[in-house]
């Protein structure tokens, strides 16, 4: 994703009242309804991912709130707006670095904005086509009341190891922009990786990637060892990753560089 959650953080602090304009306070708490990224609508779990960790944002004041994904830390931004423009305007401390200029519409119980991207002009109509740029964000007011402490960060799920042993056993998948990867975890302990190429060319002059090895879980985090594989070079190698959440047909975890990937369960 070109736009990542810093975006729409950007996006979301035009929530102040907006000066002499504005005719009730906005404080409370907002639920993010859709996001379309540079034409692309983004599903839900990945608002959840990228862009806030519990889909909504909270307006104290003169601040916008929200909880950053992977940290899980409670974030408090200021913004400025300007209500003598029509659209109005809206942008972010430091809009020249971040891209962070953008329009806004704004009712009673919902808020419409569009965010320009990283070295953009700012939008001239609310709209987020292929090739914009653009980000398009709609807010709806929630009915429950914001959380009484904005400093307590929110936690994620709590796993017991032998919990996550018997949840994470079977085949994962993941791509990217080049491959589709595969790990099926075995109950024995054993671990098989795949990596299949999504280029032609790839495909023709590279063969799919195997390995094997062993698996296990302490503590939350899940660690792959790689004994054989047809690229020498992963052979004695070691994964680790802590899990976010899981289900019966999804799994999030954080590696350990810090990103988030989202897998999928494959069929049995």
């Amino acid at each position: 994703m070109k736009s990542n959650f810093l975006h729409v953080v950007l996006s979301l602090l035009f929530l102040m009242p907006a000066g002499r304009a504005a005719a009730q306070s906005l404080d409370g708490a907002w639920e993010i309804t859709t996001v379309i990224d540079n034409g692309r609508v983004v599903e839900p779990t990945e608002v959840l991912l990228n862009y806030a960790a519990d889909g909504r944002v909270t307006i104290r004041g003169q601040q916008v709130e929200l909880v950053v994904p992977m940290t899980y830390q409670r974030k408090r931004l200021p913004f400025a707006v300007d209500n003598s423009q029509s659209p109005i305007t809206f942008d972010f401390a430091g809009a020249e670095k971040t891209g962070g200029r953008g329009i806004l519409m704004a009712s009673k119980d919902s808020l419409l904005l569009c965010l320009a991207g990283r070295n953009q002009g700012r939008p001239t109509s609310f709209a987020s086509l292929p090739g914009s740029g653009n980000l398009l964000v709609t807010l709806r007011r929630t009915t429950g009341a914001p959380p009484s402490n904005p400093t307590q960060p929110t936690t994620p799920p709590s796993y017991q190891d032998e919990q996550l042993r018997q949840l994470l056993i079977g085949t994962w998948g993941h791509q990217d922009e080049e491959s589709i990867h595969y790990m099926t975890l075995g109950s024995d302990g054993s671990a098989k990786t795949l990596t299949t190429w999504k280029d032609q060319f790839k495909q023709l002059f590279h063969q799919d990637v195997r390995s094997s090895g062993k698996w296990q879980v302490q503590d939350g985090v899940v660690t792959v060892t790689i004994e054989t594989s047809t690229d020498g070079e992963r052979r004695n190698q070691t994964g680790s990753f802590r899990v976010r959440s899981i289900t019966g047909n999804e799994l999030v975890a954080v590696d350990y560089d810090g990103k988030v990937r989202q897998e999928w369960k494959a069929p049995q």
